[in-house]
């Protein structure tokens, strides 16, 4: 067990008790075009060593929405290696899980939540039960519903005992408008996997730059019967612009495919 995995239970015994919101979204797994080649060239997507959990090599997805945003810092540049890539992976996905968490360890860390929180919340008091079910059962609970979360729109406060504190604070985290709210990050839920995930079996669609499509990995992709789907690469852009476009495509396709439609089905 990992230090970070130690913390108070309230908030995953509140979530853990919520019915899942239907139907199950697809997890979405985002790199860079570079690393992409290396993930093409082996066929899995391997376990990094990471920077928040030291010690482990762990696979970060996020439920439904491409919430991770690689080369945040890096400036505008008409070099390809930086841009991004969101691979989508099938709604039938069953490898174990490691962790769940309701935002991005990695933006909490980095104190870029701390005006919600109190000084003594450790990232621990946040982890939620390590399956399939969990992310559901947070959409249930602070959502309402899969569109709204992928929309990143809250439902309606909701009404919280004075001692969950963990909950208050993040629906408060969701909720925030103020100017300096937190972007996607802030309310994507994190799934971490520790095992390899074979592209062959497991990854759906990816999101690719458009001049990748005809590429020698564009057709690795129609090889191994993986949609393609393109975004326009612009000159001089920093890698982080794309990602609207990137969440736009998400939603396009989980439309395309009758997720959406399944959702306002229920809802109306």
């Amino acid at each position: 067990m990992h230090s970070h995995d130690n913390g108070r239970n309230k908030l995953r015994k509140l979530v853990a008790g919520a019915l899942p919101a239907r139907p199950r979204l697809p997890l979405v797994h985002s790199t860079d075009a570079y690393v992409f080649d290396e993930v093409i060239t082996s066929g899995q997507i391997e376990p990094q060593s990471c920077n928040v959990f030291v010690g482990e090599s762990l696979i970060y997805t996020f439920y439904g929405r491409p919430s991770f945003r690689p080369n945040m810092s890096e400036l505008a540049t008409t070099m390809e290696h930086y841009l991004p890539v969101c691979l989508i992976f099938k709604q039938s996905f069953s490898k174990e899980i490691r962790r769940v968490f309701p935002f991005d360890t990695g933006a909490f860390v980095n104190d870029f939540y701390e005006s919600y929180l109190h000084k003594k919340m450790v990232l621990g008091d946040f982890a939620l039960e390590p399956d399939l079910e969990t992310p559901g059962r947070v959409i249930s609970t602070f959502f309402g519903t899969p569109r709204s979360y992928l929309q990143a729109r809250p439902a309606s406060p909701m009404e919280l005992d004075p001692n969950q504190f963990e909950a208050r604070s993040y629906a408060a985290l969701i909720d925030a408008k103020d100017s300096n709210a937190m972007d996607s990050r802030g309310s994507g839920i994190e799934v971490q996997i520790a095992d390899a995930v074979s592209v062959a079996d497991w990854v759906e669609a990816a999101i690719v730059p458009s001049t990748f499509a005809d590429s020698v990995i564009g057709k690795e992709l129609h090889r191994l019967k993986i949609e393609i789907l393109p975004y326009d690469v612009h000159g001089r852009m920093r890698p982080n612009e794309y990602f609207s476009s990137i969440s736009d495509i998400c939603i396009h396709y989980y439309a395309k495919k009758g997720i959406l439609e399944d959702i306002e089905g229920k809802n109306a």
